[in-house]
């Protein structure tokens, strides 16, 4: 089994799969650790088994300074 989310590191104009997560909590979980040693701009993408049809991208925006903290930004689509 496939798993559906697929977490992606975006850097120098194109995007670096960085790994996979069963569920979208546990890849928004990986992608908060993960940027926190490596800060950078995260994309998790949920395709659909069939077809290959993107349903949900979230980007993982870093803070802009060590007081805050990232945020996420949603954008929900149907690619075919």
């Amino acid at each position: 089994m496939r798993l559906p989310f697929c977490i992606f590191k975006l850097g120098d104009g194109n995007p670096h799969f960085v790994e996979a997560a069963p569920t979208l909590d546990a890849a928004k979980a990986r992608v908060t650790a993960l940027a926190e040693l490596w800060p950078a701009e995260y994309v998790i993408i949920h395709k659909k088994e069939r077809g290959g049809e993107i349903l949900l991208e979230i980007c993982y925006k870093p803070p802009k300074s060590k007081r805050t903290k990232g945020r996420w930004v949603a954008y929900e689509r149907r690619l075919i």
